[in-house]
């Protein structure tokens, strides 16, 4: 069957980018919200709810107009399972076509794209726009490599924590999921404790929520970084023309490890957190880990989750044709991209997390579904 465009991805971005494209000549590939249905149940978003809104041509659909319908005032956190539902209704408004069918192989068949799926059939498309996400980048230590899935995990492994109750679990890290990760262990009944390289930091919104003049100056909606860099960030178009070096220490500044103040109360009241160690070896022991720190002091655990974040890489983008893979400019595991979100492959689009060395860190959030919608859709349209 041939289709204008292919979007292969049904989460946030996936179905901005949809929304903004004429609906009878788009379809959208995999499970919507798949990546967030996947996330430990009882979690919250860390994006405020200025930033969680998905994007149509009309801002129709925002989260304030889900809230509405249902009659709930705006609140923070915002609930993943709430989050969820809102994506549910975002697509049941907007109406894009979704295929839930997920992508095997995509490969180049001279100007078109062929799209192998999951229950054999075959797609042809013009154009093809890639919004997978990032669960299939989750960055894990060399040595956790090593460890059995039963004893090792990514926090991204977890739909349900409750397997995990009365058992002894350390956490590694120092952001939003690993600290969340491990409120929810506690309070499922685990022993728990994080153990960090650096010390943990909790984010201070100063005057966020304030309705003045000086909170809407020092906060966009968007909201990602520290005051300051979240305006830079708010324009990722601006940032495509800084320097690499240059964008690189804002995202590093603007993304660092940390977790949000609603968190705070159930870590600290609860969970001993050892800073300034690492993991230096750990090995089965049993029917568990016996974990040796860089302190020399050790510990005998059940599990071990790593809250180590994603690193997105072009690499590990599984469905890729090694031949289309091989013809796709690439720095450090990104895709080269034109203002336009479109690779060195003409019709070949990235969004997301994917899309973050070219435009910024906002790229590995929700808040930066908008720009990427609007600026493939006008690709698109300009060349129709």
């Amino acid at each position: 069957m041939n289709h204008q465009v292919a979007v292969i991805g049904a989460g946030p971005y996936g179905l901005s980018v949809a929304a903004y494209l004429p609906e009878a000549q788009t379809t959208v590939l995999g499970e919507p919200m798949g990546s967030w249905r996947a996330m430990p149940e009882g979690m919250y978003l860390k994006s405020v709810w200025t930033a969680s809104s998905l994007a149509d041509p009309a801002r129709s659909y925002t989260l304030d107009a889900f809230a509405g319908e249902r009659r709930l005032s705006p609140s923070e956190p915002v609930p993943l399972d709430f989050f969820i539902e809102y994506g549910d209704w975002f697509q049941r408004h907007t109406g894009p076509r979704v295929d839930p069918a997920q992508v095997r192989r995509l490969s180049l068949a001279g100007r078109t794209y062929r799209l192998e799926l999951s229950d054999g059939r075959e797609l042809v498309a013009e154009k093809v726009v890639v919004a997978t996400g990032i669960r299939a980048f989750a960055r894990v230590p060399e040595l956790a490599k090593a460890l059995p899935p039963l004893l090792a995990s990514h926090t991204g492994d977890h739909r349900c924590l409750s397997r995990f109750r009365g058992c002894t679990v350390v956490v590694v890290g120092a952001g939003q999921s690993s600290l969340e990760t491990a409120a929810i262990l506690s309070e499922m009944g685990a022993r728990v404790e994080v153990i960090s390289r650096k010390p943990v930091l909790w984010i201070k919104r100063v005057l966020y929520g304030h309705r003045s003049p000086i909170s809407r100056l020092l906060y966009p909606p968007t909201d990602v970084g520290p005051p300051g860099l979240n305006w830079l960030n708010a324009a990722p178009l601006l940032m495509k023309r800084l320097p690499d070096g240059v964008k690189g220490r804002i995202e590093v500044r603007s993304t660092r490890p940390a977790g949000a103040q609603w968190l705070r109360p159930r870590v600290e009241s609860r969970i001993p957190i050892t800073e300034g160690v690492e993991i230096a070896a750990a090995r089965p022991d049993g029917n568990g880990l016996r974990l040796t720190l860089s302190d020399a002091t050790v510990r005998e655990v059940d599990h071990l989750i790593f809250g180590t974040g994603y690193r997105p890489d072009i690499g590990k983008v599984e469905f890729l044709d090694a031949t289309l893979r091989t013809r796709i400019a690439a720095v450090d595991g990104f895709p080269v991209l034109n203002e336009w979100f479109e690779s060195s492959v003409p019709g070949l689009h990235f969004v997301g997390g994917l899309a973050g060395r070219t435009f910024g860190p906002i790229c590995r959030f929700v808040a930066g579904a908008r720009i990427a919608a609007r600026q493939v859709s006008r690709r698109i349209s300009e060349l129709n």
